[in-house]
């Protein structure tokens, strides 16, 4: 799983720079946020409910102000415009730079987290629980498909980000929450095959990639779980991944300043990712920084 969380990554990268596929992204971030909930469903069983709280605030709450800050000094620096105060109500789940919603977003629906490991205790509510994944999921899914995926961009009337984003990830990061009780149970089927559910329907009515992102990443997941790599060097890698999904934008900006934006975008992301890793590794060293990395 943390060779996953790596390559999730690169995914993420390689789809904000539109290179060709780009729509492996979907496919990346629904890895993200599986892997986000399903290990904290670990983190909160293996420790008391203060220092889960703790931790996650230390994790994401904390980073999400610095980057903040840091990518509002960078767009003033470069920006023509004059300065101007954030008055969009919503730029408080965002930041300045859009790829931050999944900090806020994380932050605020992780208080399910403790409510889903205590709940789902015996099979019935497993079953419970995966009929209300549908019921959750299928709504959700279909907003996310009538709004298409330039809503993650440009602010469709009644919907302003970060809600596109939202509608695609909830229903992924409560499977993920759902999964780990699931095997801590030894009762998963009832989750893979809520996934199913939820991926044929939506590919019924909306027959495009994002509508089967969960049987996919279940099925990704599943394989996954069953891959024994000897050694420590995947959860070594693993260490940047959340360094590397927050640096990229900026990383971007570097690779489009230096080889203008008619740059072939399959090297603007593979540069952008590696320029970010090697950034990452640097600031890791820095005391005052890695906290937020």
């Amino acid at each position: 799983m943390d060779l996953a969380r790596f390559v999730a990554a690169f995914g993420i990268v390689w789809d904000h720079a539109r290179a060709p596929y780009a729509d492996i992204g979907y496919t990346a971030l629904a890895l993200f946020l599986v892997l986000t909930s399903y290990l904290a469903v670990g983190s909160f069983e293996r420790s008391d409910g203060k220092a889960f709280w703790l931790s996650r605030a230390q994790r994401i709450a904390l980073p999400w102000l610095f980057w903040c800050v840091f990518f509002r000094v960078v767009y003033e620096v470069i920006s023509d415009e004059p300065f101007h105060l954030l008055s969009d109500p919503w730029t408080l789940l965002i930041g300045p730079s859009i790829h931050l919603w999944f900090l806020p977003f994380v932050m605020i629906f992780l208080v399910t987290i403790p409510w889903i490991s205590r709940f789902i205790d015996r099979p019935l509510r497993m079953y419970s629980a995966a009929v209300l994944l549908v019921v959750v999921s299928i709504p959700l899914g279909l907003l996310h498909a009538k709004l298409a995926a330039t809503a993650w961009f440009i602010n469709p009337n009644g919907f302003p980000q970060p809600l596109p984003q939202w509608f695609f990830s909830l229903p992924l990061f409560w499977f993920g929450a759902v999964l780990a009780v699931g095997k801590r149970m030894g009762l998963v089927w009832p989750v893979i095959a809520a996934a199913a559910v939820v991926s044929g329907l939506l590919y019924w009515r909306s027959p495009e990639f994002a509508s089967v992102q969960m049987i996919l990443v279940a099925v990704i997941f599943e394989i996954v779980w069953r891959i024994n790599i000897k050694g420590t060097w995947p959860t070594w890698l693993a260490g940047f991944a959340f360094g590397i999904y927050l640096l990229h934008p900026a990383t971007m900006l570097v690779a489009f300043k230096l080889f203008s934006d008619t740059v072939d975008r399959s090297f603007a992301a593979i540069f952008a990712f590696a320029l970010a890793w090697a950034l990452t590794a640097v600031l890791q060293r820095v005391p005052w920084v890695q906290r937020f990395l």
